[in-house]
Parts: structure tokens; C-alpha cells; sequence
């Protein structure tokens, strides 16, 4: 293996450091013998240390010296060659985990090496089979300790079984990858250890003093104080944390935080605050899941709602106090926000929390809700901002609340779906009751996070499977193109078609193949099973179809509704409906309905754009 002793990789001193990690010419180095690729270079390389280390930051910096575009702007003169991975390789592919489900990394990453799959059970095999042992391929996977929808379901432990252990198993492939220090443990325990580095950035040889000691002495006008906090702190992060804590009150003495705890009490005691009020302050930021920053008008509120009484003066006296703790985060067209300034500061805040989590989140959820209009009804969740749509479902789980809130179909439809599937979910596994209407949600979540279908489309296929699961839900908050008259469980339909009786009356005749196939029979408008004589059967008439008012194209799984233009030729669709297998068949009655066959069975609905019957 290269050797990365201290000795060796101090020896040009008059080299620059990295102009975007200011340091970590050790790590620097390991990261660019992997990308090199030599025969004594590791195939894998796991790149930790705890949460505020600098690891994302040595990471981006590294890969802006492999990206072809981005190298340019540097002075590669002025760096350790030994720091500089080669030129002319391509850019190694970087798989982002924040966010990201184990299995949807998985796909991402078999998606783009080797396409073609169609069922989840594919993938292991996709990835054991990426490049070859004479051409392997670079792979990079970034914030593997962000993973998830929600924090702490264990998507991680997740990441690091299912998609980095067989990509580093791989021939083919020579891996990086960011994870939290237990997963590199684990990860250590199951790759043969001649082609395994990990490299710690809290740990010797790794651990970057010299780099915290450029850190402090610019962030620091005080010399004797930076050298002070070098000695000091424990990362780059509580570094940053105390240059402006010390910006926050100059007039003040220079904190000299170890941790990012300490950061906090320090900061209290600098501006003679009570340390309990900035962890409320703060409490909304950290408790937080990823995603929409914080929309500043409901920081008071939401702080408030911690804190059990109004924190609006504290939080409008209190700027200097909370600004090493956030940052601005204001997009183009949206009010203006904030968020936590790392995820670290994050964790220490929900330790702190710990023993009233519960409770805080309950009560964070109470207020999130409370900012709906005062229209009651689904209806009302229409209107509701962003950030509440994608932050309550966290806040509802933590809180012991989401059951109920998943009784409602308005909340069913507009919040974020993947964060309430990876919820619902996890209520589930450990054993808790969801509402019926929950359940029926639950069924089809797949397919709604699959299609990104939108809330109108999510409402009317959740209407179509409460119907199948014998519920009627009156409202869901948005214009559905469908009612659906009623649905019957009829397994292994192969093709339906409108039928007129003996007696004039309108059928649904379903087809089920087999040893001797088998016709069933239903009134179109009430779904009672009817007799189902064949010779006495009648099929619309062409003439008759030409009348439709409406038009319908399918495909395998899905089918549009479509008006008729003058020329009897499609107009304008108004209703798409996706199903998660195969379509048994579909047809339109003379007067507009839709018969459908499914998985579950069949049905009848009753597209909107129809005119209402007098």
C-alpha cells in the first residue's frame, strides 16, 4: 500500500494548501492514489469521521480536482503533486445519498451503469456486475450518512449493506464513499483489508491541526486565540462555530469551545442568555428534517409552540445570540428562510432534547397545523405552504401523532409523499394500527412516489382504492375526474366489455381465462351481479360508440379519458388513470362510463367531464 505516514506526507512545506479545504494534504493524498489507481492504491476508500469533521468539505474538494472544468481554476503548480489526482481521467460518477432510500440509491446507480432493470430482486446483480477487473470503473457515493427520507429509521445501516458492501465486493468497481464512523466499522468487517482504507478524519494520521490552525488564524484577528483554538476544538465546525460566536459580541473574549456543546453553552454565557431559551430558539431548525428551509415568519411560532409561552421578543432581541447557529437560505420567488448552519449542531440539539422529544414534536406538529386557513375540510391543505407539507409528517411520527393525521385525506394527498411512505412504513413494521383510509394510502404509495403523480391524480386513484377497500370518502380537497360507482373483487380478469341485457339493462361482463373460461356479469350503475346469458347478450354498435361522449387509449397499465371533438376524433384528455401491475381491460358504455378491470377486480366509474344526469 502507498505509504501515508506522517513523515512522508509533511516533507513540501512549500506547497499551498487547498484553496477550498485549506488543509487535509494527508487525506488529499490517499484520495488521490485511489483515483489513480495504481497496484499498491486501495480499491475502496471509506472517508469518515464524526459529524462536523470537514468530510463533505474534503470531499467536494478533492472531486472539484477530478472534474475536467473545474480543475482549470485551480494553480496545480502551487499544490503537492502528490494532492492532484491525474489529468485526463473523466469525472468520477458521484451518487448522492441525502434524502435517497437504500433501494432508490440502488437503482440510481444500476440505472446508470447498467440499465434495463425492472424489478427491485435485479439490482444485486446489476451492481456485482459493473466494469471488469481489467477496466474497473470509479464510483464515488457522497453523504451516505444523510440517507433517508427521515432521520433515524436506520436508512444508513441500509446504505452501507445494500449498496456500498456490493459495490466494493464488486470486481469492477474502485469505491469512495462518505459514511458515519459506525458504518465504517461495519463496512471494515466485511471487505478484505488489503483493499480497504478508511480514513478517519479525527484520527492520526489524518487529523488536520495544521489545517485548523489555517481555519482559526483566518477566521481570528487574534493570533494567540487562533493558535488557542487550534489546540482546542475538535473540528473544523466547532472552529467555525466560535469564530463567530466571537464576531457575535467583538468586544467580548474569544470562546474557546471544544465541542459543538460547548459552542452553544459558550455562546450562552457570552451574551448573559438563559441556555434554555437558544436551545428553544433553536429547537425548530434542528428538529427539522431536510428539505424546505424554514420560512422565517414561522420561526416565532414554531419556537413559541417549543417553549410553551411567546418567544417572539427573545427570538426579535436575540440576533446576535443566534448567529453562529444559522444561516439565510432565501430562494428566488419564495419568502425569506432560514436553516441550521450543520447538521452536527443538529444532532447536539435533538441529544439535548432527548428526554422531552415526544413532546417537542407533538407540540411543533400542533403548530404547523395550526398554520392551515381556517376552513375545515381537506380542502384546506391545499393551501398549505411548502414547508408544512414536507416538515409535518417528521414532526407528526416523532410526536405519536400520524396515525390520526393519516385518517384524513386531504393530508392523505397533499403532503410529501415519500417522507409519509417512509413513515407509514415504519408504523407499520413496529406494529402500530394505521386508519383504514391510511392503509388504502399505504397500497398505493409506491405507485404515487414512482409516477410523481400530482395531488389531483393521487386523490382520484385514492378514491378509486378506498372504493375497492370498501370505503367512501365524500371529499379529498381537489377536483376529481372520476367517482367511482362502486368496485368488486374479481381475481384474474383477462377483459371487460359494456353489454346490453335481456331487458335493456347496462352490463359490465368481465372475461376470466382458464380451463373453461368464465363470463360474469354486473349492472353497470349498481354492481349487482346479473345473470349472464351470452345468447341473449348484446354489444354496443359501432354507431353507438361513435356517440360516446368520450374517448379512451390504454396501454398496459394505464389508461386515458379523452372528449370527442366534432369530428368524433380526441379533443381534450381529462383523466388519466395509472395502475401499479397490468390492466384486465377496459371499456366505455354508450353513455360514458368506464369499466375497468384490475388486480383487485372490477369497476365501474363515472368520469367528471360527463354531464351531470337530471
Amino acid at each position: 500500500m502507498t505509504d501515508l505516514s506522517p513523515a512522508t506526507t509533511t516533507a513540501h512545506r512549500r506547497y499551498q494548501p487547498h484553496p477550498y479545504v485549506g488543509g487535509r494534504a494527508v487525506a488529499l493524498r490517499a484520495l488521490a492514489a485511489w483515483r489513480a489507481g495504481g497496484a499498491d492504491a486501495p480499491r475502496t476508500v471509506l472517508l469518515t469521521g464524526g459529524s462536523g469533521s470537514g468530510r463533505s468539505r474534503l470531499l467536494t474538494g478533492f472531486l472539484l480536482l477530478c472534474e475536467p472544468s473545474e480543475r482549470e481554476r485551480f494553480d496545480l503548480d502551487a499544490l503537492d503533486p502528490a494532492t492532484v489526482p491525474p489529468g485526463g481521467l473523466p469525472a468520477p460518477p458521484v451518487f448522492d445519498a441525502a434524502g435517497r432510500t437504500a433501494l432508490q440509491l440502488r437503482w440510481l446507480v444500476a440505472d446508470h451503469f447498467a440499465p434495463g432493470a425492472v424489478r427491485a430482486d435485479e439490482l444485486a446483480g446489476r451492481l456485482a456486475g459493473i466494469g471488469s477487473p481489467e477496466r474497473p470503473v470509479a464510483v464515488v457515493v457522497a453523504d451516505s450518512d444523510r440517507a433517508g427520507a427521515l432521520a433515524g429509521l436506520g436508512e444508513p445501516a441500509l446504505v452501507a449493506e445494500q449498496v456500498l458492501r456490493p459495490l466494493a465486493l464488486a470486481p469492477g468497481v474502485r469505491l469512495l464513499a462518505d459514511v458515519d464512523r459506525a458504518e465504517a466499522q461495519w463496512l471494515a468487517g466485511q471487505l478484505p483489508g488489503d483493499q480497504l482504507l478508511v480514513v478517519d478524519l479525527d484520527r492520526e494520521p489524518w487529523r488536520d491541526e495544521e489545517g485548523l490552525r489555517l481555519q482559526a488564524e483566518y477566521s481570528l484577528p487574534d493570533p494567540d486565540g487562533a493558535a488557542q483554538l487550534a489546540r482546542t476544538a475538535d473540528g473544523p465546525l466547532v472552529v467555525r462555530l466560535a469564530a463567530w460566536s466571537s464576531r457575535s459580541r467583538p468586544d467580548g473574549p474569544t470562546p474557546m469551545p471544544r465541542t459543538v456543546g460547548d459552542a452553544l453553552d459558550l455562546q450562552a454565557e457570552l451574551h448573559g442568555a438563559d441556555e434554555l431559551t437558544l436551545r428553544r430558539l433553536l429547537a425548530p431548525l434542528a428538529l427539522a428534517g431536510p428539505g424546505e428551509p424554514l420560512p422565517l415568519e414561522l420561526w416565532a411560532p414554531l419556537a413559541s409552540a417549543v417553549a410553551g409561552k411567546d418567544l417572539g421578543p427573545a427570538l426579535a432581541a436575540g440576533q446576535h445570540l443566534l448567529l453562529p447557529f444559522f444561516d439565510l437560505a432565501s430562494a428566488e420567488g419564495r419568502p425569506p428562510a432560514v436553516r441550521i448552519v450543520h447538521p452536527a449542531l443538529a444532532a447536539e440539539l435533538r441529544e439535548r432534547f432527548s428526554g422531552t422529544a415526544q413532546e417537542v414534536h407533538r407540540r411543533l406538529a400542533a403548530a404547523l397545523r395550526a398554520t392551515l386557513d381556517g376552513e375545515e375540510g381537506p380542502r384546506r391543505w391545499a393551501r398549505a405552504a411548502p414547508y408544512v407539507r414536507e416538515q409535518l409528517v417528521g414532526h407528526a411520527l416523532e410526536g405519536g401523532v400520524l396515525p390520526e393525521l393519516m385518517a384524513d385525506p386531504g393530508f392523505l394527498v397533499h403532503a410529501e409523499q415519500v417522507r409519509l411512505r417512509a413513515a407509514a412504513e415504519h408504523l407499520v413494521a413496529a406494529g402500530a394500527e394505521l386508519p383504514p383510509l391510511g392503509r388504502t394510502w399505504l397500497r398505493l404509495a409506491t405507485l404515487f412516489v414512482r409516477q410523481q403523480l400530482d395531488p389531483q391524480q393521487r386523490a382520484a386513484l385514492l378514491e378509486h382504492g378506498a372504493r375497492q377497500d370498501g370505503l367512501s370518502v365524500a371529499e379529498f380537497g381537489v377536483e376529481l375526474p372520476w367517482r367511482t360507482l362502486w368496485a368488486r373483487p374479481l381475481a384474474g380478469v383477462r377483459g371487460v366489455t359494456a353489454a346490453v341485457g335481456p331487458a335493456g339493462e347496462s352490463l359490465l361482463v368481465a372475461y376470466r381465462p382458464g380451463g373453461e373460461p368464465e363470463l360474469a356479469a354486473y349492472d353497470v350503475l349498481t354492481g349487482e351481479p346479473a345473470v349472464c346469458d351470452t345468447d341473449r347478450l348484446a354489444r354496443p354498435t359501432e354507431e353507438q360508440r361513435a356517440a360516446t361522449p368520450l374517448g379512451i387509449s390504454t396501454g398496459a397499465d394505464y389508461l386515458r379519458l379523452w372528449t370527442r371533438g366534432g369530428d368524433g376524433q380526441p379533443s381534450e384528455q381529462v383523466a388519466v388513470f395509472v395502475s401499479g401491475a397490468p390492466l384486465g381491460g377496459t371499456d366505455l358504455t354508450p353513455d360514458g362510463l368506464l369499466l375497468l378491470a384490475d388486480a383487485l377486480g372490477v369497476a365501474v366509474l363515472r368520469p367528471s367531464a360527463l354531464p351531470v344526469r337530471p
